[in-house]
């Protein structure tokens, strides 16, 4: 009888055990499944000038949680001068920027959104901007060893963009529903392709061959602009079918306009006014993004409507890093005065 009772002592202990591991593994999966809790602790208003949500204030509008770095102490002010004849666009190596002051600002990598970038690559973008009674322009400039000016497989493209809001308290976040901003957004890429033509197969690679296409016109490799123009040789380029502002092969302008309301909703702008222009020079590229003076702009309106109290958010690509979409660095909402 004793080791009857000693094998059922045996017998307990192993069915003990075994319940109180799977006791441990229920648990552990159940705290490793369960969404983080995010306390939001009331504190200084972080919303910056004109009511423009900060961090926190972001996630409340439709943004994920997680925030930039920002450094310490107010932000810098970026002072649109006037002036009796802004630089002319064509040259944004011109001596004639040198008279006026710029501003130093903190770039931080995108970490708001996925893709995120994970480190940053560009610190500091200098930012000089003057009005004259027609026109504004900005010239940026930031520190690049070399240029990436060619997109493909695996290769990206160097950018810049700059971002307003067009209503009160619309996150630097892109926005937000109901709460517009409008980009302007200049690439590497496109500067190339207008001031070389556009950068396809051949250009590329000067010395390939590839196979017979029935539609296309000219000698082989057929360039996408010109070979391929006529409607049976785009039957399968469906994105040049469409329209794609993307897919443009006869690009004159190397910038692009675009408005959004959030993550993921920003949308082309056709027919943009505001022209730009890249060149990189000494390990440095200086661009230059400029906007006539329209009353019926609404962009324009929203610079009239308080010249003292705009707002302005910035973001740097660097191509040799593969940045590309959400993968860039970025900067909250900065003052912007524009002098009268």
């Amino acid at each position: 009888m004793k080791r009857d009772f000693d094998d059922r002592k045996i017998l307990i202990g192993m069915i003990g055990g075994a319940a109180l591991i799977v006791v441990t593994m229920i648990t552990a999966i159940f705290l490793v499944s369960r969404r983080p809790v995010v306390v939001v602790v009331p504190g200084a208003d972080n919303a910056g000038r004109s009511g423009v949500a900060g961090p926190a204030d972001s996630a409340a509008a439709g943004s994920p949680s997680t925030t930039i770095a920002v450094p310490e102490g107010p932000p810098p002010e970026i002072t649109v001068a006037k002036v009796a004849a802004a630089p002319a666009i064509e040259d944004p190596l011109d001596p004639a920027w040198d008279k006026f002051a710029a501003v130093e600002v903190d770039l931080q990598p995108q970490t708001v959104a996925e893709p995120m970038l994970a480190s940053a690559t560009v610190s500091k973008l200098r930012v000089q901007a003057v009005r004259d009674d027609n026109r504004y322009a900005w010239r940026l400039n930031w520190a690049k060893a070399q240029p990436a000016d060619v997109s493909e497989i695996g290769r990206f493209s160097d950018a810049v963009a700059m971002q307003f809001p067009l209503v009160d308290g619309a996150p630097y976040t892109m926005g937000g529903p109901g709460m517009p901003v409008r980009m302007l957004h200049w690439k590497a890429v496109w500067q190339r392709d207008v001031d070389e033509g556009f950068q396809g197969l051949a250009a590329l690679y000067p010395n390939t061959d590839v196979d017979l296409y029935w539609f296309a016109q000219g000698k082989r490799p057929h360039a996408a602009s010109g070979s391929l123009d006529n409607p049976q040789a785009q039957q399968w380029m469906i994105a040049a079918q469409a329209d794609n502002p993307m897919a443009d092969t006869s690009r004159e302008h190397p910038i692009e306009e675009l408005t959004a309301h959030g993550f993921g909703s920003s949308a082309h702008v056709e027919g943009t006014s505001s022209r730009a222009r890249g060149v990189w020079s000494d390990g440095q590229w200086y661009v230059v993004i400029d906007r006539p003076i329209n009353a019926n702009d609404p962009l324009i309106e929203r610079f009239d409507s308080d010249p003292d109290k705009q707002m302005i958010a910035f973001a740097v690509w660097d191509g040799d890093n593969a940045n590309r979409g959400g993968r860039k660095h970025i900067t909250n909402w900065l003052p912007m005065r524009i002098a009268p």
